[in-house]
């Protein structure tokens, strides 16, 4: 027969996180953290697609100003007669045209002639009278209209418009004009980072705005049915959680938070009445709502003898609540109740807790064999730090167990004798 695998073995300290994650961390925070996560995301998102929207707009923006600066050029190099020659007019036009516009760093005009594409005038005196290349060449005899785009020289981005120069129909040359970007990605920076500082200031407005929003709606009224939730479970059943504002009558209530508190309310009503019967009915420690050790005396001896007859097992839990002594009343009583409830929650609903001294409770388990008991003591003891926990101040319980099956089971009076607490205890 193949055993079942319930899963593969678990990270401590991936267990750890999420205990502490899901405990530890208040509603609130949770919250919060939560909205900002999402509101960086989204901005995050939309600063990235405002980001690239915005380079491209700048790009043109800077792209459509070369165009206009190579058409001057161009127009005003057309409107002279010294195009397909050298001349020393030609290089004081070009230098002047260079001081006019600060963006442009080189202005390169290239004459068509029988020998080739021939560099006439340029800002780099070592370019006059070069040819260009085939590639070149073949780049310039298709060219029909203006082209711009990015090129880098000696690791530097620079931004080319080439525009055709012609006499009629007929192409007589090509004029360069090469830009700096510099200004373009400073208008780029300076952008980015202005919306950058808006988005943080937005984010910080948000998660104030959602910080005080959640506060009201959420995380205050919650706070206020959780620490309700706590008296109850200290047996304080005649709490109230009132609301943040005063309902008029006859207006439904749609609000989930509200209809929260309203049941709630009506619950701890009903249990503080189904309470105050059942301490008339039943025998229960007024204190911890545990059974009595009278009621203790009774339910042993049918347990004892279903084990004697039946042979049915039967264990016995012996817990001692240390650490309270020199205690104040109101944190003795705190302790009390909370090892209490602590032993109810632990244990089983067939198994039945009493309280038979001072700091002393017994647990009646029905059907245990004494390796069971033997296990759900250690089972218990594992978590005994969550009392000292939810007191606030260091308790400890200790534990012992005893068991029977069969014809063996000593007497009813045999078992309360060595489960009553010590003389002055």
């Amino acid at each position: 027969m193949k055993e079942k695998r319930t899963g593969g073995p678990r990270n401590p300290r991936l267990s750890r996180l999420r205990s502490w994650t899901r405990y530890s961390i208040g509603l609130r925070v949770k919250l919060i953290v939560l909205v900002v996560a999402i509101t960086c995301l989204v901005i995050g998102s939309l600063y990235a697609f405002s980001y690239i929207s915005m380079r491209s707009l700048v790009g043109s923006i800077y792209e459509q100003r070369a165009r206009s600066i190579a058409a001057l050029i161009t127009k005003s190099i057309e409107e002279k007669d010294y195009v397909l020659y050298y001349s020393a007019a030609l290089d004081a036009d070009v230098a002047h045209l260079l001081e006019d516009y600060e963006s442009v760093v080189g202005i390169t005009v290239i004459g068509r002639t029988a020998r080739g594409f021939l560099t006439i005038a340029s800002t780099d005196p070592s370019a006059v009278g070069a040819l260009a290349g085939a590639a070149d060449a073949d780049r310039y005899s298709g060219l029909r209209s203006l082209e711009v785009a990015p090129i880098a020289l000696a690791g530097v981005t620079r931004l080319r418009a080439v525009e055709p120069l012609f006499s009629g129909p007929d192409l007589i040359g090509v004029v360069i004009v090469d830009m700096s970007v510099a200004e373009q990605a400073q208008a780029v920076f300076l952008l980015s980072w202005r919306f950058a500082a808006a988005s943080i200031v937005g984010i910080a407005l948000l998660a104030a705005f959602m910080y005080f929003a959640l506060r009201a709606i959420v995380t205050r009224p919650v706070r206020r049915l959780a620490e309700a939730m706590s008296a109850v479970s200290r047996r304080k059943c005649d709490v109230e959680v009132r609301h943040a504002s005063p309902r008029l009558p006859g207006l439904a209530s749609r609000d989930e938070i509200a209809q929260l508190v309203d049941g709630f309310n009506l619950m701890t009503r009903v249990l503080h009445s189904h309470e105050q019967e059942l301490m008339k009915l039943v025998v229960l420690d007024e204190l911890t709502g545990t059974y009595t050790a009278d009621h203790l005396r009774v339910e042993l001896e049918r347990e004892l003898s279903k084990t004697r007859r039946y042979k049915h097992p039967t264990s016995f839990l012996v817990v001692d609540v240390r650490g309270i002594e020199g205690r104040t009343e109101d944190d003795r009583k705190s302790a009390l109740i909370g090892a209490a409830g602590f032993l109810v929650r632990n244990l089983r609903n067939v198994d039945t807790v009493f309280r038979v001294g001072p700091a002393r409770f017994a647990a009646l388990l029905p059907e245990t064999s004494p390796e069971g008991a033997a296990a759900a003591a250690r089972r218990i003891e594992a978590r005994t730090p969550d009392v000292a926990t939810s007191l606030g101040f260091p308790v400890s319980l200790s534990l012992r167990t005893m068991g029977w099956i069969g014809e063996d089971a000593p007497a009813t009076s045999a078992v309360l004798a060595d489960i009553a607490p010590p003389a002055g205890a």
